[in-house]
């Protein structure tokens, strides 16, 4: 196998946290309006929730961001290249004292009860920079209201966070970790798609219930899409071999991506012959687990040349697959529950 470098190797970082925290904010803070049933030429505390309340999620978000996710994955390696090997050593103990969750190393409890202390705290100061607007009274006020209002929050941003904490168990640019990057944004769009369409349960007729429907609708179609994009890596890592024709490593040839690897080949009588092959070869990167399979070509002529690498499989099959069936699994769920909340409210 070529050199690697460290970053090709390294867990995947986490993924910012502002832009969907401050997304769930602005629908968030509309609907919180909503509950007051505030009614014209009394609106202004609306446009307040609404402009405020993803400022202050976006604070939230970007503070969460390394302090969350990434640790303990057991899918990521530490890696080190040797003159014409790569020697990789599981990160089953090195991720759990190392990467980029601060609070996720601590343990589960430790870091859910931490992250609703931050939501809480988060929606006390909302509060209060609302109430400000009508002195030092309505601050007290904003505070009661913004502790209160947070819990509604608590369940929603759970589920964002819950994805975010899977990214960074697969190595970087790998078919799992690009799955789970794409999982923060489907439980984003997911949660504000559900909120959406709950609020008329909650609150009853919302004030623009033609606006909560077209939020709701394209919410529910970014489900879609991205489940489309999982359906499809999850078809690419079930049309690899299970057993590939070979598997080995060798050394490396420049910086060109040809390599040269040991290989082992299953000849046309079922016997097994050991061989050199040489190519460029398609990479493909699992994300989760070690193993590196080689697939080989044989030459068309039997006395010339050497056979050809066809494709270089890095990481475990079985446990890719598992990976991206759960992904699949939670994106149906929440378009299952978009479905069924779509019917009542609008019909």
């Amino acid at each position: 196998m070529p050199r690697s470098t460290p970053d090709s190797m390294s867990p995947d970082g986490p993924v910012p946290l502002a832009l969907p925290f401050g997304a769930i904010g602005l629908v968030g803070g509309w609907l919180t309006a909503d509950s007051f049933h505030l009614q014209p030429p009394y609106e202004a505390p609306r446009f307040l929730l609404a402009g405020v309340t993803p400022i202050t999620a976006a604070l939230l978000g970007s503070y969460l961001t390394k302090r969350i996710g990434g640790v303990g994955s057991g899918g990521a390696a530490t890696s080190s290249a040797g003159a014409g090997a790569v020697e990789a050593a599981p990160a089953v103990g090195a991720g759990w004292m190392e990467g980029p969750g601060r609070w996720t190393r601590r343990g589960p409890i430790v870091a859910s009860l931490l992250a609703v202390w931050a939501i809480g705290v988060a929606g006390v100061v909302n509060g209060m920079t609302i109430g400000l607007m009508v002195g030092p009274a309505g601050m007290i006020i904003g505070a009661a209201f913004g502790a209160v209002f947070s819990l509604p929050f608590i369940p929603a941003l759970a589920v964002v966070l819950l994805a975010a904490n899977r990214v960074g168990r697969a190595r970087a640019g790998s078919i799992v970790a690009s799955a789970d990057r794409r999982a923060v944004w489907a439980a984003t769009a997911a949660v504000i798609a559900v909120a959406a369409l709950g609020a008329r349960a909650l609150f009853g007729a919302p004030a623009a219930p033609e606006l909560g429907r077209v939020v709701a609708g394209i919410g529910l179609a970014a489900v879609g899409a991205l489940l489309v994009v999982d359906a499809v890596a999850m078809a690419r890592v079930l049309a690899l071999p299970r057993r590939p024709m070979g598997a080995g490593a060798g050394g490396g040839r420049g910086d060109s991506g040809e390599v040269e690897v040991e290989v082992e080949a299953t000849g046309e009588a079922g016997g097994k012959r050991s061989g050199t092959g040489v190519g460029m070869g398609e990479r493909v990167d699992l994300g989760l687990g070690d193993e590196v399979h080689v697939e080989v070509v044989r030459p068309t002529h039997a006395y010339r040349g050497a056979r050809q690498i066809a494709r270089i499989v890095r990481g475990d099959r079985e446990r890719a697959v598992a990976a991206l069936r759960a992904g699949l699994a939670r994106g149906g769920i929440a378009l299952a529950i978009g479905a069924a909340l779509w019917v009542e409210p609008w019909r």
